[in-house]
């Protein structure tokens, strides 16, 4: 059962909709009466003249021609548009405030398609999902339409300024999310998004929401169409296409794998209308949770230390456990740890330390207490589906010498090895050889005492190929087949990071990176706190719905790669991740550079942001419409009113930001407001209506505002 958390309906609407159905088949010439089903906020209208439905909501948004189509193997296209008959097949199921009604489509020439439709009672969304049944299902289809909406048939309002969100597959190469204004698009230009976008007009903030829930089979994307302003055509739909030999956002060079069996089934498709894109958002994220729980860690966001920016490959004994002690007796006195922990974590290049090296340096952190009690868990580094090595010979760790790893590498169809990917080989997860490896690397992980593990280069695990389990058929299966087997071999003893991993299917990892590496920089580009204030902008909603949001390196100091330059550069970084969610891992060169130990004391000392922090809470932004930018100001409500963070991401220029307080909350617009620094604890002017926010050069302030209060100092 899916979305089973989902409040109760009452029994009124679901008798409602059982008349209607019934009159559907009762009266004559009922194939031409549109059947119809509905709750108190959405109804769905199916034509069964033309197999299309309609989609309108109570607050006037509309869909409109939806239909579902296949591809098949055989060149043949089914589309329910083109069928003659399309009866309601009987037996609604009734569950948990969840009805779903399936139509068939039929007729004597073609194989028949099945519509399933869920509502949900108080809720104003609904999800759809086609079928192809036995005939047509062992033909399979590469491409599978669960939702085409037909030209002019997106209704927001009748001014609204459309934007279409660009969400990325995964986060790799520094791709960014991307709010494209519809009026920009270019005619005949395709626009897409992978697994979710949000249709919205950020002034009213009135949006539709559709996305994937479904995340077993299936790479969902999302395509629109555009001319004089208008969505001309919209298409979601299980498997992203690639054209032969040229990498896009999924990095095949292969076509999407066929799916075929006794049933298919596409992509299940969220589609839901609101009043604000922001609160869709977050609803479609609980709704994945619904269907894929996430993991749970009890200790909660991660709060230490990691070696990439600041050693990279120069890692070595001394300096990981310089990292570690100068964490113990610098920055523990001041408050950073979390929940009692610090983690010290090794990141890529750790086999720089020798075997006794690293059991010993494993056994010091394990060891070590600072003098309030915390104490300190190490971390590694490992890629379970990337091979870094031309020496395709060597034997595969934890397989006996059984295999080679030419011989675990994901081939293409005529047996060729894939092309690398970021320098490296793309592992099947599906080998017998690749689960031995998986088996060994997780023990050894777990008997040596590591207590957090990042797994990077993963969605080298999802690419489409020829996998070795005759099962597998197209390279999401095989990803899931693959972290499965990580999860329950963990059995959550080590908390598991993501880093370059797609964004579903989820409940794989305890932590995601947000976006690519980010460092210490404010703005200028990739690697920057601006760069991951984008995938904020548009991915806060993945917080706790999916995984702990993780915002990546704090990196201080001009030794390490792209390190903050400066104190405020330093907490802008320090605040972007404090507001991503809390989880905080610092990457200074805290053994031996002392610009970088002297900013980590100034940016790490204020326990008032830490709190903030520690409350684990992601920020939602105020203003969408940025295009590939970030949001500048990030809200969330607080026990004692709304935080508001304002950023600069200039480190030349100094910016005011004015802000209509009802942008941030109707709340705030009824009377004055008393605005609080929570950093210096400086009351500010009261405000009425308009907030005026000064920052300095990479400065970036995080303000308490509270409504009808005079200023006082946060708690």
């Amino acid at each position: 059962m899916y979305l089973a958390d989902l409040s109760r309906g009452t029994l009124a609407v679901v008798a409602a909709s059982i008349f209607l159905m019934s009159q559907a088949h009762a009266r004559p010439g009922a194939i031409e009466t549109p059947l119809s089903f509905e709750n108190d906020l959405v109804t769905v209208r199916y034509d069964r003249q033309t197999g299309t439905m309609d989609v309108l909501w109570r607050d006037g948004h509309k869909l409109l021609g939806i239909s579902s189509a296949a591809q098949l193997s055989d060149g043949r296209t089914l589309s329910s548009t083109t069928y003659s008959a399309h009866e309601l097949i009987p037996g609604m199921t009734v569950s948990a405030g969840e009805r779903e009604y399936t139509i068939r489509s039929s007729s004597a020439t073609s194989p028949a398609l099945l519509q399933h439709i869920w509502l949900y009672d108080g809720h104003p969304w609904i999800a759809v999902e086609a079928e192809l049944e036995p005939e047509a299902a062992r033909k399979g289809t590469r491409h599978f339409d669960a939702v085409v909406v037909r030209e002019n048939g997106v209704h927001i309002g009748e001014k609204a300024a459309m934007r279409f969100l660009h969400v990325p597959f995964d986060n790799d190469m520094w791709f960014r999310y991307d709010s494209v204004l519809v009026a920009a698009m270019k005619t005949d230009e395709r626009y897409s998004s992978e697994e979710v976008t949000a249709i919205d007009d950020n002034t009213s903030r009135n949006g539709i929401v559709l996305g994937s829930l479904t995340h077993d089979v299936w790479k969902t994307a999302i395509d629109v169409h555009a001319a004089g302003g208008q969505l001309t055509g919209l298409d979601v739909y299980g498997g992203i296409a690639s054209p032969t030999g040229v990498r896009t956002d999924t990095h095949d060079t292969l076509p999407h794998g066929l799916v075929s069996g006794e049933r298919v089934h596409s992509p299940r498709i969220f589609i839901g209308s609101f009043s604000d894109w922001r609160d869709g958002l977050e609803a479609y994220g609980r709704a994945n949770a619904s269907v894929h729980p996430p993991l749970t860690w009890p200790a909660g966001a991660p709060m230490g230390w990691n070696s990439w920016a600041s050693y990279a490959e120069h890692i070595d004994y001394q300096r990981y456990l310089g990292a570690a002690a100068f964490v113990r007796d610098s920055l523990a006195p001041e408050g950073f740890g979390r929940n009692g922990v610090a983690y010290i974590n090794l990141d890529a290049f750790w086999s720089k330390l020798d075997a006794v090296q690293l059991a010993d340096a494993v056994a010091t952190v394990k060891a070590m207490r600072s003098t309030s009690g915390l104490r300190f868990e190490p971390g590694i580094y490992w890629t379970p589906f990337a091979y870094w090595s031309d020496n395709l010979d060597a034997y595969v760790e934890g397989t006996g010498m059984m295999y080679r790893y030419r011989d675990i590498l994901l081939k293409a169809p005529d047996g060729s090895l894939l092309p690398k990917v970021d320098g490296g080989w793309p592992i099947d997860p599906s080998h017998p050889g690749t689960k031995q490896r998986t088996t060994y690397f997780i023990a050894k992980f777990k008997q040596m005492g590591f207590a957090y593990l990042k797994l990077d280069f993963l969605s080298h695990g999802a690419l489409e190929g020829a996998h070795y389990d005759p099962s597998i058929q197209t390279g999401i299966q095989a990803y899931n087949q693959g972290m499965k087997q990580i999860v329950v071999e963990n059995a959550n003893q080590m908390f598991l990071s993501l880093s370059i991993a797609p964004l579903f299917p989820s409940g794989y990892g305890h932590a995601r990176r947000l976006s690519c590496d980010s460092k210490g920089h404010v703005g200028g580009g990739d690697q920057s706190t601006e760069y991951m204030l984008n995938s904020l902008t548009y991915g806060w909603w993945t917080d706790k719905n999916l995984y702990i949001a993780d915002p990546d390196h704090v990196a201080l100091g001009e030794k390490a790669d792209l390190g903050a330059r400066s104190v405020a550069e330093g907490k802008s970084r320090l605040l972007s991740a404090v507001i991503s969610g809390g989880m905080i891992l610092d990457s200074s060169r805290l053994a031996d550079d002392p610009q970088g130990q002297s900013l980590a004391k100034s940016v790490y000392s204020d326990r008032a942001i830490l709190a903030v922090a520690s409350e684990s809470i992601a920020f939602r932004p105020v203003e969408g419409g940025t295009g590939n930018e970030a949001a500048a100001l990030f809200t969330r409500r607080s026990a004692d009113g709304f935080y508001l963070a304002a950023f600069n991401y200039s480190d030349k220029d100094s910016k005011t930001i004015r802000i209509p307080l009802q942008r941030v909350s109707q709340e705030l617009a009824r009377s004055a407001v008393s605005v609080t620094d929570v950093a210096s604890k400086a009351k500010l002017e009261n405000v009425n209506g308009v907030l005026t926010i000064d920052l300095r050069p990479a400065e970036s302030k995080l303000l308490l505002i509270r409504e009808g209060q005079p200023g006082t100092a946060p708690r």
